[in-house]
């Protein structure tokens, strides 16, 4: 039992001195321990800029089609400054591409109307790609958007109400 306590005591002692606190009163170890621990509780910040690759298809049209048609749709988007960046790339439509939109709000599975018009950047073709952005906040909504109530359409002649689409999730 002796033995025992003395061990227990060295150990005691050591560790006290590693820590710096064997007969300190008052020394800054004190203060940067517990200036570690606030440091320590505070979370980091969330990246404010998400990104996502969404597939576009026929099957996702509401209601589906036959289209063999294609597509991807590389989304970014920048909490900080409420800009929704995507580019799109389709192919394989039935004819060529005549409207593009972001609609909003409805959930997979649900059609809305149109929230924000792709048709001025839209390449008129059955196969093509673009590039664009937008301002989150009046027309498209910050909190429906990251709740995935939006989604791309591409639409052609043959399918006037969408040939592919694909909902924006992140």
């Amino acid at each position: 039992m002796k033995k025992f306590l003395q061990t227990a005591l060295v150990s005691f002692v050591s560790l006290s001195i590693a820590c710096g606190d064997a007969g300190s009163e008052g020394d800054a170890s004190a203060t940067d321990t517990s200036a570690m621990s606030s440091t320590e509780s505070t979370p980091a910040p969330a990246n404010p800029v998400m990104t996502k690759t969404i597939q576009l298809s026929a099957s996702e049209e509401v209601p589906a089609n036959n289209s063999t048609g294609t597509g991807t749709a590389d989304v970014t988007y920048n909490k900080d400054t409420k800009t929704l960046t995507y580019s799109i790339n389709y192919s394989g439509l039935t004819g060529d591409a005549t409207m593009a939109h972001i609609h909003g709000t409805a959930a997979k599975g649900s059609n809305a109307g149109v929230a924000h018009d792709l048709t001025g950047v839209l390449k008129k073709a059955a196969s093509g790609n673009f590039t664009d952005s937008v301002k989150i906040g009046d027309k498209i909504k910050e909190d429906s958007l990251l709740t995935g109530f939006y989604y791309f359409n591409i639409h052609t002649k043959k399918n006037p109400g969408g040939e592919i689409r694909g909902q924006i999730e992140f």
